[in-house]
């Protein structure tokens, strides 16, 4: 059903329309963003809007059998939400008081490590220095070391209002934005009704929708478009490229041919599990890598045993990895998706304790593997792997191992996008920089 024709048939269309009105608005916030004027007018009229949509649904109240007692759980719950508590005070203070205090400011932050847990400041955005402060603050000589060869300083523009010091302010209305979105959708299912969609385009704004808390998919990781990543060993601007990967039927057939692959072994129907894909994409990586003596870095996403998105990762150095995994935890979020295969080239070796940050692309005795690694939301990761043997120019694999519960730490951001808590075992090696990044490195440097 198009947007007109739900309109026409939907009696809920009055409150459809001002969802997306409130969708329309977050987006000119988005826009205005480095115009103060821009975004103090968008800013606050989303959040004018947003408790306007709530109004409307009240005034349909004919509608539904049982109104009083389905709004007032609705009521409860949003009452119970700081931020939705928050959002009525600061409607309230810009109707009768005038505009809300936000304030332009420059976060700073050192990215050297899979979790959060770098030096970070906040300055007023006129006011941002040089990053020594940063740099200063980092305890050890060794992890300085490291900081300076693998880190990346991000330096991103916020704006934070007074009294929602914890939150950036776009990112504000859009959580609460979701959190209406899902009241109307409820609203329309008491009705028996389809819920409407205010995407713009042809994406399918359904999938993934619990896991964004009613969201948008172009509310999620908005913070990557205003942010700078400058190279700590360089001094340099990053780029971070990754491509979604397009089905495209006829270079499909030419891959098929070309590798002697069958699509049914890659993704089997039979088996409904992760770990069925995880062997099949193995399978497949097999016989690409004999064919052309190396594999690209590819993240797929699943939802179950099957894939929603297809990424290809170009990662030309390890740094790059701790934003690249960031940004694919935005991608679960956005799709919905419960699993994460990544298929790629790595170096092992064995930690050493006496050399806690070294890397296993540095470390004399490092072995080459093509390694496919499964992490999800529920259950225990899974990983493949098999060692790449060269021979002059010949290069062949190994027999496949296959290890189970091992510290996947390069998951760490994925793992935080689910909610879901660093197994114990990997404890130990998180409290040790990482003893997984030690015994396992992308091998982007290989052959």
């Amino acid at each position: 059903m198009t947007e007109v024709e739900h309109e026409n048939r939907c009696p809920l269309s009055a409150v459809d329309r001002r969802l997306g009105d409130l969708h329309r608005h977050w987006h000119e916030a988005e826009r205005g963003y480095f115009d103060p004027e821009s975004f103090r007018v968008a800013i606050q009229t989303a959040i004018q809007t947003l408790r306007t949509v709530t109004f409307i649904v009240q005034s349909n109240k004919r509608l539904f059998s049982n109104f009083d007692p389905w709004y007032e759980s609705w009521q409860n719950k949003l009452r119970a939400d700081p931020l939705m508590r928050w959002m009525v005070d600061a409607r309230n203070k810009i109707e009768k008081q005038g505009d809300l205090e936000a304030h332009s400011f420059v976060r700073a932050e050192i990215i050297a490590s899979y979790y959060e847990e770098g030096p970070r400041m906040e300055v007023p955005a006129e006011l941002f220095q040089s990053p020594a402060e940063l740099i200063s603050s980092i305890p050890t000589e060794a992890l300085r070391k490291h900081v300076f060869k693998d880190g990346i300083l991000r330096i991103q523009r916020r704006w934070v209002e007074n009294s929602l010091p914890d939150y950036e302010l776009l990112d504000a209305v859009g959580i609460a934005y979701g959190r209406v979105a899902e009241l109307v959708a409820d609203a329309h299912r008491e009705l028996g009704l389809e819920p409407p969609s205010t995407m713009v385009g042809d994406i399918d704004h359904t999938q993934g929708k619990e896991s964004r808390g009613g969201r948008l998919p172009c509310m999620i990781g908005h913070g990557d478009a205003r942010s700078h990543n400058v190279w700590l060993a360089t001094g340099q601007a990053m780029e971070i490229e990754q491509k979604t990967v397009e089905f495209d039927r006829e270079q499909a057939e030419h891959i098929v041919g070309k590798y002697g692959l069958d699509p049914k072994e890659m993704f089997p129907s039979i088996d409904p599990a992760p770990e069925a894909t995880l062997n099949g994409l193995f399978a497949t990586a097999r016989k690409m890598f004999f064919v052309d003596g190396h594999h690209d870095t590819i993240a797929f996403l699943l939802r179950g045993a099957q894939p929603v998105n297809l990424m290809q990762l170009a990662v030309q150095e390890h740094g790059e990895k701790y934003l690249v995994m960031r940004m694919l935890a935005n991608e679960v979020i956005k799709c919905g998706a419960d699993g994460v295969i990544i298929i790629s080239e790595v170096w092992s070796a064995p930690y050493d304790p006496s050399n806690p940050y070294r890397r296993a692309a540095d470390a004399p005795e490092r072995r080459e593997l093509l390694s496919a690694s499964l992490v999800t939301k529920i259950g225990d990761p899974v990983q493949l792997c098999a060692s790449i043997e060269c021979s002059g120019d010949v290069v062949t694999l190994g027999e496949t191992d296959t290890l189970r519960d091992q510290a996947q730490i390069a998951f760490a951001p994925i793992y935080a996008a689910w909610g879901r808590e660093i197994p114990d075992a990997w404890i130990e090696v998180m409290t040790s920089y990482t003893k997984n990044e030690v015994s396992e490195d992308d091998a982007t440097t290989s052959r």
